[in-house]
């Protein structure tokens, strides 16, 4: 079994999994924008360091990340609802660009898979719903009419959360129905995420734990 020695995915993934299960649990404490503005810092250093052999795609993956973690930033010190909306939107460029890098290294670059490869294509997974998470949060304040089951106040943290939330949920077609999708677009969205959601675990990911098995046995 190969390894990875830079384990660019596993702390990838960690980042992920340590942004999803701590951020609700410290999301109304004082300052916890910028908390998260560093783990998101980490989030692209992850991201990054998988594509430091290609310089366009790093500088690409740079940018996109230092503007997104910028407008996050200045958003959490201005708190407008305009500034929210940019951030989401160049969160889901953010996020999807580096899970379209991870998954054209995973998919079309490895020939041998290794465990930092499975952790990789889970971080895909998780990238894809932040990333639809981020754009459900910029139509959602740019529209307050957007969904049902949330109402837009002031508190932007919340909707972020409430955005979230629903994407995962979609993403893995639990639909609860406490947040449902009022205007056209998101309602393509969200059957878009169902669709890309099932497919990606039903047939990549699982195709890459097949593969990981197959030469396990092989040795």
């Amino acid at each position: 079994m190969s390894r990875d020695p830079n384990h660019a995915f596993q702390r990838l993934l960690i980042t992920q999994v340590a942004l999803i299960l701590i951020y609700p649990l410290i999301a109304d404490t004082r300052g916890v924008n910028f908390l998260l503005g560093l783990f998101l810092v980490l989030a692209l250093y992850g991201g990054v360091s998988v594509t430091l052999k290609r310089p366009i795609v790093m500088w690409t993956t740079i940018v996109l990340g230092v503007i997104f973690v910028g407008s996050y930033w200045l958003s959490a010190a201005i708190d407008t609802r305009e500034l929210r909306v940019w951030s989401g939107a160049w969160g889901a460029a953010f996020f999807w660009f580096v899970a379209l890098v991870i998954m054209k290294h995973i998919f079309f670059e490895r020939s041998r898979v290794n465990m930092d490869l499975i952790y990789g294509a889970i971080s895909v997974y998780l990238l894809i719903g932040s990333g639809f998470g981020e754009l459900y949060q910029a139509f959602a304040l740019s529209d307050p009419n957007t969904f049902n089951g949330i109402e837009i106040t002031g508190d932007y943290d919340k909707v972020a959360r409430s955005m979230s939330y629903y994407s995962f949920v979609t993403l893995t077609t639990l639909g609860y129905g406490d947040i449902t999708p009022a205007a056209h677009h998101a309602k393509v969205l969200a059957y878009v995420e169902a669709i890309i959601g099932q497919l990606y675990l039903t047939i990549l990911v699982a195709r890459l734990v097949g593969t990981y098995i197959a030469q396990s046995q092989e040795k």
